[in-house]
C-alpha cells in the first residue's frame, strides 16, 4: 500500500514538472528498483566491458567447435594435432641432440633388425620402401594432373604446397641436425645423406594421408571407399617406416621424427586450406563452388 502511494506521488510530481517546464522525474519503477528491466541494466563501465569480453569469448569458443564451418571443429583439431606433433618432435630432437638418451635404444633396435634380416625380407621391404620414393613422386604428379583437369585449383595448390613444403622442411631439418646414418646403412644406400628425420616416412605421411583426405572429402566418393582410403593410407605409412628400420638405413627415432614432422606440416596445410575454403565460400572442402540456389 505504501509503495503504491509513493509511485502515485512521484507520477504527480512528474506531471507538475512537465507543466512547469522542469526536467521530468525518473521512471518510478527504476527509481524504486522494483523492475526486472531496471535490475538488468548495467551502469558500471567496467562491468559492461567484462560482460562484452565474456560474450565475445563465448562466441569464439562456440565457433571453434562448429561442425558445419570450415574454421570450426576441423580447424580446432588441426591446431591441436599440430601443437602435439611439434611438442613431440621438439622433445625427440632435444634427446637426439643430447646424444645420450636415445643412443642405446636406437643401437639395440638397429642391431636386432640387422641380426634377423633375411634375403627374402630384404627383397620385400626393398620393394615396399619404393612407395616412399619414387612412389610419392609418381602419386604427386598423377594427383596434380587430376586436380588440374577437375579445375579445383585451391586443392591443387594445397596439394603441391603441402608436398613441396614438406620436402623443403625435411631438407632443412636434415642439414640442421647432421645426424649420421646407422653403421649398416652403407650396405643399402649409395651416396651420402643424413639420417634425421626419415625422409621416406615424412614424405609418405604427407602424401598418402593428404591423398586419403582428398578421396574422402570428394562428394562423389562412396562411404566404403572413404574408409578404405584412410586405412590404406595409414598402412602404407606404417609399412614404409618399418621398411626403413628393416633395411637398416634409419634409427627408430628417425622414423618417429619423420612421422611427427609430417603430421605437423600436414596439420598446418589443412588449417590454411580450411581458411581459404571458408574465405572463398567453397563447398565440400573445396571441391565445388556453390550453385545459384545455394548462395
Amino acid at each position: 500500500m505504501c509503495l503504491s502511494r509513493s509511485k502515485d506521488a512521484i507520477r504527480s510530481l512528474d506531471v507538475k514538472d512537465r507543466r512547469g517546464g522542469v526536467r521530468p522525474a525518473p521512471d518510478p519503477t527504476l527509481a524504486l528498483g522494483n523492475s526486472s528491466q531496471g535490475k538488468a541494466l548495467v551502469t558500471d563501465p567496467v562491468s559492461r566491458e567484462r560482460a562484452s569480453v565474456a560474450e565475445r569469448a563465448r562466441r569464439f569458443l562456440a565457433a571453434r567447435f562448429d561442425r558445419k564451418s570450415q574454421v570450426g571443429i576441423g580447424l580446432t583439431v588441426s591446431v591441436a594435432i599440430c601443437a602435439l606433433a611439434i611438442w613431440g618432435f621438439a622433445s625427440l630432437l632435444d634427446a637426439i641432440l643430447d646424444n645420450d638418451a636415445l643412443v642405446r635404444p636406437d643401437a639395440i633396435v638397429e642391431g636386432w633388425f640387422h641380426a634377423h634380416a633375411t634375403p627374402n625380407g630384404l627383397a620385400i621391404f626393398s620393394a615396399i620402401t619404393q612407395l616412399g620414393s619414387p612412389g610419392v613422386a609418381v602419386v604427386v604428379v598423377c594427383v596434380a594432373i587430376y586436380l588440374w583437369r577437375r579445375r579445383v585449383f585451391l586443392l591443387l595448390w594445397d596439394w603441391l604446397g603441402a608436398i613441396l613444403g614438406g620436402l623443403l622442411i625435411e631438407q632443412v631439418l636434415k642439414a640442421s641436425v647432421h645426424r649420421s646414418r646407422p653403421q649398416y646403412a652403407a650396405a643399402y644406400l649409395h651416396g651420402h645423406s643424413y639420417s634425421f628425420p626419415s625422409g621416406h616416412t615424412m614424405e609418405s605421411t604427407i602424401c598418402y594421408l593428404l591423398l586419403a583426405f582428398l578421396i574422402s572429402s570428394n562428394p562423389s566418393t562412396r562411404p566404403a571407399i572413404r574408409r578404405a582410403a584412410s586405412v590404406v593410407a595409414v598402412v602404407i605409412v606404417v609399412l614404409v617406416g618399418f621398411s626403413r628400420l628393416y633395411l637398416g638405413v634409419h634409427y627408430p627415432s628417425d622414423v618417429i621424427g619423420g612421422l611427427l614432422a609430417g603430421l605437423a606440416w600436414l596439420a598446418v596445410s589443412g588449417a590454411v586450406r580450411r581458411f581459404f575454403v571458408a574465405r572463398g565460400g567453397l563447398l565440400d572442402a573445396g571441391w565445388r563452388r556453390p550453385s545459384v540456389q545455394e548462395r
